[in-house]
């Protein structure tokens, strides 16, 4: 627990979930209660919020149904980072909480994180790495494909998908995004930034780096499996950085094994917290999910959250409202 200021006694009860920044909980403290829940298991949480007027959290905890009900006096959530599909908004809609998420705070750095795990998995960083510490000098068998010149596809164009197309342009590569509005005028607006839009099905045949930035709903859940995976080319790099539900593991791992793909980039899991079913292969590069862990997003997002805490305390109109 950080103590509230003195001067400034607590008004409501901030109960945080999961970490974030160091000065956004102390600028919430010197006005309000804040209890750091870090860590707190599943099966505790309902308890952990039951006096809560307020819930911080990230991706690292699930916000159900039974937890909303549990906290009678709950007047907001606020997702420190983008998506919101660990959070039950049919649940919170009907208990009058409002809900929002802090989208753009992040971006740069989870696109920063997604051309990096293109470039670790065609250069071979990270095997090198582990071959390197083990006296192993494989230079030969390490080589590796440029990103200049090739094409990258996007899926989703939003904060995160548009800083990847950018950053892939940067380095002159050809960018082909898929969009959820794939109409003329959406069309021309990419011409004009130097990107063409594709449909998946295109993505899959053309690109030599495929990067996934769409959120998790029923829409997208397994969008890559076994034919889609099939669909991309054999030298083709599959990168995702979305959610893990995303990818079909078990189909990505059967790809990579067999040499449907020729590597991947993975910074979130299906089961996050528990060793990854993609472990054993040399051609993935594996992160646990660190997109938006860069000091200067951690400190963006921070700056966010406490405006929407106090936005929502206030009765301020809420950016980013889910519900």
């Amino acid at each position: 627990m950080i103590s509230p200021s003195p001067t400034a006694p607590a008004a409501v009860r901030v109960v945080v979930l999961d970490p974030v920044d160091r000065g956004a909980l102390e600028r919430l403290s010197a006005a309000h209660d804040v209890q750091l829940a870090y860590g707190t298991p599943q099966e505790d949480v309902a308890d952990r919020v039951r006096d809560a007027q307020i819930v911080i959290v990230r991706s690292g905890v699930k916000l159900t149904a039974e937890v909303i009900e549990a906290a009678p006096g709950l007047r907001g959530i606020v997702r420190a980072g983008a998506g919101t599909d660990n959070i039950d908004l049919g649940a919170a809609r009907r208990a009058g909480v409002t809900v929002c998420n802090v989208p753009g705070g992040s971006a740069n750095a989870v696109a920063e994180l997604a051309l990096g795990l293109c470039l670790a998995a065609a250069r071979n960083i990270a095997l090198a790495d582990r071959q390197i510490r083990r006296d192993e000098w494989r230079k030969h068998a390490l080589a590796g494909v440029e990103l200049a010149g090739k094409n990258l596809g996007v899926v989703g164009f939003g904060h995160i998908g548009s800083r990847i197309a950018g950053i892939g342009k940067a380095l002159g590569m050809s960018v082909l995004v898929s969009v959820g509005r794939p109409d003329e005028e959406r069309r021309a607006e990419l011409a004009a930034d130097g990107y063409r839009m594709a449909g998946l099905p295109e993505l899959l045949g053309t690109a030599d780096f495929l990067c996934l930035a769409v959120p998790l709903n029923d829409r997208t859940r397994h969008l890559i499996g076994a034919d889609e995976l099939r669909a991309m080319r054999p030298t083709a790099f599959l990168v995702n950085v979305s959610r893990g539900g995303v990818v079909d593991e078990e189909a990505l791992h059967t790809a990579l094994s067999e040499g449907v793909i020729s590597g991947a980039g993975v910074d979130v899991h299906a089961a996050e917290g528990l060793r990854s079913p993609l472990a054993d292969l040399d051609n993935v590069v594996l992160t646990p999910h660190i997109g938006a862990m860069s000091a200067d997003a951690q400190r963006r997002i921070g700056e966010r959250v406490t405006d929407a805490v106090e936005a929502m305390l206030s009765g301020t109109p809420v950016m980013n409202r889910m519900c």
